[in-house]
């Protein structure tokens, strides 16, 4: 760029020279000087055009969920609540590139939810009204050369009533010609709410912040065999329950209350760690068009939970510009050491305890479907710098719930 600038100052030297010069002759060199300019600064921005769109993603997504957990009000006061609930999430996401250097990349999902909320807070069991979450995540990565990125992420969540900063660093090392790639990231997430409990008051405000750290290998073993590994570990503090599920609790009846069962609140450690191991082979078959691909993923905590995921999925080319991707996935986890289906009362209010289905000891199943047409390689008559794809999937557990998925997405080159 020196040389350049040189190269530039010389030509606007020699066209003023020539300007204010007496000789006739400068004309000539004034013609020639200004040809040059023009030259070096269409050069100059050929190298660097600045600002540009490089792509543009939008998805929507649908979910709809029917179940029941012990957790939920939806129901008997002593046995499983309704835990039918759907979710609409239209999302996008803007990749723009600052200079040959660095890009940004935003995220803009947002989340239309029905029930599974604070706002489904309710003693008598009904239908929820429906909340509306926000995010707007902000990743920029600087590659000072072909070897190494530095990003950073930063973001905010907006839903009733949560409030949620996110920020970390992270570092990819580009080895051996890419076939060693080494990536590091950390990440903090501080989250601010109102406590609503199961009675659906609001017990002012309390927060929780969770400290992330990922560290990830992907290694080409052959020209058609990659292995990715990844290990990430989290630390939480605060308040961790989920406020408003609240759990059956067995009593003695009284003269005042002949009840025998009510409800009470959940209650978590102040503190939870939580680690997972992940590796994935992937196989490319290039005569067919195929690709495999099998992952593993093991997940325990400091609570006694543990979890193992097999997930397989393939890939098939039917045209150069049109692919399906079938997967399948099993997993299957224990629950923590305080989960419990109810609570004797009489227990200490600090007691940790909680009936959530979620970490509930389960096996789930997935399975689902992604069609995929890349426009990019499509015939002369439909090519487009732009994609499709449409994706369904059902998945289902064996403590009573399950859930069907579908999206509709949206890729555009620039």
């Amino acid at each position: 760029m020196g040389t350049s600038l040189g190269r530039l100052a010389t030509a606007l030297a020699a066209a003023a020279w020539a300007t204010l010069g007496p000789s006739p002759a400068s004309a000539d060199e004034a013609a020639a000087a200004l040809a040059a300019k023009k030259e070096l600064e269409a050069r100059i921005a050929e190298e660097d055009p600045g600002w540009r769109w490089e792509a543009l993603n939008l998805q929507t997504s649908f979910l709809y969920q029917e179940g029941r957990g012990l957790q939920s009000q939806a129901g008997p006061i002593g046995g499983r609540g309704r835990e039918d609930a759907w979710v609409l999430q239209p999302w996008a996401q803007f990749r723009v590139r600052q200079n040959d250097q660095v890009v940004h990349e935003l995220t803009v999902p947002v989340d239309i939810v029905s029930a599974a909320s604070t706002d489904a807070v309710d003693a008598v069991s009904k239908a929820s009204e429906y909340n509306e979450a926000v995010t707007l995540d902000l990743t920029s990565t600087y590659s000072p050369s072909e070897v190494v990125d530095m990003s950073f992420r930063f973001g905010f969540h907006y839903e009733e009533p949560m409030r949620s900063f996110i920020g970390g660093p992270s570092l990819t090392f580009k080895l051996f010609e890419e076939n060693t790639v080494i990536g590091l990231n950390m990440i903090v997430m501080s989250d601010g709410f109102d406590p609503h409990n199961w009675e659906g008051k609001d017990r002012g405000f309390t927060a929780r912040t969770s400290f992330g750290f990922n560290a990830s290998l992907v290694q080409v073993l052959s020209e058609t065999t990659l292995l990715d590994a990844s290990f990430g570990t989290t630390q939480q503090w605060g308040t961790l329950e989920t406020t408003w599920n609240s759990m059956v609790v067995h009593r003695e009846p009284t003269e005042e209350d002949p009840r025998t069962v009510v409800r009470d609140g959940e209650r978590f450690p102040r503190s939870r760690n939580r680690d997972a191991f992940f590796v994935r082979l992937s196989q490319h078959v290039p005569g067919s068009g195929t690709t495999g691909k099998v992952g593993y993923r093991f997940y325990l905590d400091e609570n006694a939970t543990f979890a193992h995921t097999l997930e397989a999925q393939l890939f098939q080319y039917i045209v150069p510009w049109l692919y399906v991707r079938a997967h399948g996935r099993l997993h299957t986890q224990t629950s923590p050491d305080f989960w419990v289906p109810f609570i004797e009362e009489g227990f200490v209010e600090s007691t940790k305890r909680t009936s959530d289905s979620d970490l509930e000891a389960f096996t789930s199943r997935e399975a689902g479907l992604r069609v995929v047409l890349l426009r990019e390689r499509a015939p002369l008559a439909i090519r487009g710098k732009d994609s499709f794809n449409l994706e369904y999937l059902r998945y289902q557990r064996d403590n009573g719930l399950h859930a069907d998925f579908g999206s509709l997405g949206y890729q555009k080159t620039f």
